[in-house]
Order: structure tokens, then sequence, then C-alpha cells
């Protein structure tokens, strides 16, 4: 029963959804890496990508989360567990997010999480062959172009589940009387 009760408790409270733990800190840290990208240096292009993809990665596990918990509420009362995806790489966590609830959306978001990875493997290991800093600059401006894209697409799809939960929560009795 703990489990069932668990999933109403966390409905009834919307702060407990699947989202941001420190949105604030997200927040500057995008700051952080759109002024880096400004500086116009080798190390600001490069320090702006691995924000971008650490900021990626973390709207991928939070929409992971973000199906987990949909899932659960649609099958309701029966169970379905939590992913542990805590020590994965970007990489598996897009396997992960593959493997969740795909709308067309989710699709391109994931699309363009994966240009977004290939792209910094190609800046950061091919660094030391890239023959200027223009070429790092051109690849770190479509990271930067790509990471944009990404942030409208998951506010877009977030925003779905958000009005999702808030459907659930208003049949939440009809829920209880699952039990």
């Amino acid at each position: 029963m703990a489990y069932k009760d668990d999933i109403l408790i966390k409905l009834e409270d919307s702060n407990k959804w699947p989202g941001f733990e420190r949105p604030e800190f997200l927040d500057e840290l995008n700051e952080l890496a759109d002024s880096s990208f400004e500086k116009k240096t080798i190390e600001g292009y490069l320090a702006s990508v691995l924000i971008y993809h650490q900021l990626t990665e973390e709207l991928i596990r939070i929409l992971i989360e973000s199906s987990t918990f949909y899932i659960q509420l649609r099958v309701f009362p029966q169970e379905f567990q939590d992913r542990k995806f805590k020590n994965k790489m970007f990489g598996q966590l897009i396997q992960e997010l593959n493997q969740s609830i795909l709308d067309e959306k989710i699709h391109i978001f994931v699309e363009k999480a994966n240009n977004l990875n290939f792209l910094r493997i190609e800046i950061v290991h091919r660094l030391t062959t890239s023959e200027t800093i223009k070429k790092v600059k051109k690849q770190c401006e479509k990271v930067q172009i790509i990471f944009n894209e990404i942030w409208e697409l998951f506010d877009e799809i977030y925003d779905n589940y958000r009005v999702t939960y808030k459907d659930f929560k208003k049949d939440i009795d009809e829920l209880r009387e699952l039990l």
C-alpha cells in the first residue's frame, strides 16, 4: 500500500512532481554559458559547450522522471517503478528517454540532444586537430543554437506533463476509489 499512497501524496502536492531541484542554479549556469560564449575565446567557447551539455543532461533526466510519473498515474493502482539512472552517462540517458512515452516533440528533442552530444564530442576530442579558433567558434555556435531549441522544446514538453498531472489531480478521488 505504501507505493500507492506515495503516488497519491506526490500527485496532491505539485512541489513533489518531477522538476528541477535548484532551478535558480540552472538559470545561473545557463547565463554563465551564454556569457562564456560571448567572451569569444577558446576557453569561453569550450566552457559554454560543456555547460550546455550538462544542462541538456539535466533536462533529459527531468523528462524521464516526468514520463515515469505519467506512466505511474496512467496504470494506477498497478505499480510502475521509478527508473534508476543516477550514474548513467548522456548517451544512456538518451536511450532511457527513448524508452519513455514518445511523441513527435520528444522525438525531436532526442534528435537535437544527440546532435548536441555529437558536436560536443567533435569539439572536445578533435580540439588539437582544429585548424582555427574560427572553426571551433562555428561549431560552438551550432551547439548554442541547438541548446536554445532544446530548451524551448523542453518547456513545451514539460508544460504538457504538468497540465496532465493537474488533470489527474482533479480526479484524485477517483484514483482513491481504485484502492
